[in-house]
């Protein structure tokens, strides 16, 4: 349904964009006759301002469910991050959080280095060189 949005979106705004052009030429010309120039207003406002709204719109609906769909994965991350924070007595390792969130490693590194910040955890070490991520709870 995405791509039929993104793609339906594109068609609109090409089409709204190549009338509304034709149309602002036309009324430019100057050897353009009145009723030339009545025609082409009559169809940028009919046809081409309509089908840029239209496509401006679908491109906006879009970009809300997107934002709404990544501010659900967010919430969830982050109640999985409470969830092990409880379980493992506040003890998170980059690859443990990796797996459960089914993320990158990087990602979740990135991830729970800026939730430690926010959360003011500490960070142990391992005899490894990983380190674990010692939230208070």
């Amino acid at each position: 349904m995405k791509k039929i949005k993104a793609f339906s979106a594109g068609c609109l705004l090409i089409i709204s964009l190549s009338i509304l052009l034709l149309g602002t030429i036309d009324l430019a010309n100057p050897n353009s006759t009145k009723k030339d120039k009545e025609g082409a207003l009559a169809t940028i406002v009919l046809f081409g301002l309509p089908s840029a709204a239209m496509g401006t719109w679908l491109i906006w609906s879009l970009r809300q469910q997107n934002q709404k769909k990544l501010e659900q994965l967010n919430l969830a991350k982050e109640q999985l991050l409470l969830h092990l924070i409880q379980q493992n007595q506040g003890k998170i390792t980059v690859t443990g959080f990796a797996a459960s969130a089914q993320i990158s490693i990087e990602e979740a590194q990135q991830y729970l280095d800026e939730k430690a910040k926010q959360l003011n955890a500490n960070f142990e070490a391992t005899d490894e060189g990983g380190i674990i991520y010692q939230f208070p709870r």
